[in-house]
């Protein structure tokens, strides 16, 4: 017997998607759920912007994504975008990132991504930030994790205008904490 649930959904899903692009202040939603997981899309938009996504989720694996664009009433702006996956015995992913500018004419932006090997037990992740202050002042950081489940890892955090550090962190140990400069401030 075939199971036709699934792509059906999906199609209503991008459906929903596509009806709400270029609408005023509107908001759709499609979701479908069953004995072997969910799946499911949304879109809305209105007067400061819109967002959507999708997402299929079941025992075995599984994906996901959205992301948004805003206006304030003052010039300020804010962009979103995430997603990510994941296989039972294989692994998964997951990213995100923003971009904001404020109306004072500070701006930031920042990310995140993290991979996970579930046939080594190993993984990596690693995100940073970045500001600028109205005054042309930036400030952030970048820092770096490589780890194994259920044994630890090392973190490196590399900061703007601040000091960099190593960690060093074990299980069953306390963590390891070496500055490796200092910047200049």
């Amino acid at each position: 017997m075939t199971n036709y649930a699934a792509p059906t959904a999906i199609a209503a899903a991008l459906a929903v998607l596509t009806m709400v692009i270029g609408s005023p202040a509107e908001a759709r939603r499609a979701f479908a759920r069953g004995a072997n997981g969910s799946i499911g899309a949304f879109a809305n938009s209105g007067q400061y912007g819109s967002r959507a996504g999708a997402r299929a989720l079941g025992a075995n694996a599984g994906f996901g994504f959205r992301g948004g664009a805003y206006q304030g009433p003052n010039g300020s702006t804010l962009q979103t975008a995430q997603g990510g996956a994941y296989r039972r015995g294989v692994g998964g992913f997951r990213k995100k990132q923003f971009e904001a500018t404020g109306a004072n004419g500070g701006n930031a932006n920042g990310y995140m991504n993290h991979t996970y090997n579930a046939q080594t037990g190993t993984g990596a992740r690693n995100s940073g930030v970045n500001y600028t202050n109205p005054q042309g002042q930036s400030y952030g950081y970048d820092g770096s994790t490589t780890y194994t489940k259920g044994q630890g890892g090392t973190t490196t955090i590399d900061t703007k205008n601040k000091n960099d550090y190593s960690i060093d962190w074990q299980k069953g140990e306390k963590p390891v904490v070496t500055q490796t400069n200092t910047s200049a401030q």
